[in-house]
């Protein structure tokens, strides 16, 4: 098995940049996931459904994220945020 990494976040940053960063990250997830949607076949109802309920998810997240953020907001903190993309490779 083949494992590649591509680090993508590892730094500290003021809550208001974490707050933009990580935001761009769940709407771009948001976008691919609706453009696959628009690519997935429309008798394909489970796929769609699945795709749908990632969203949500994703959506939640943000949410999660905004409540977390505010519980700080107007302190003197910083967020550290790591984030490591770990890819794997096999046989099928």
């Amino acid at each position: 098995m083949t494992v590649h990494k591509i680090r993508l976040i590892d730094n500290t940053y003021d809550l208001n940049v974490s707050n933009q960063l990580l935001s761009k990250f769940i709407t771009a997830k948001i976008e691919f996931i609706e453009d696959r949607i628009k690519e997935t076949a429309p008798e394909d109802i489970e796929e769609i459904s699945q795709l749908n309920l990632r969203i949500e998810d994703l959506k939640a997240e943000s949410r999660s994220l905004d409540l977390f953020i505010e519980n700080y907001d107007g302190e003197n903190v910083e967020m550290e945020i790591g984030s490591t993309v770990v890819m794997s490779i096999k046989e099928k």
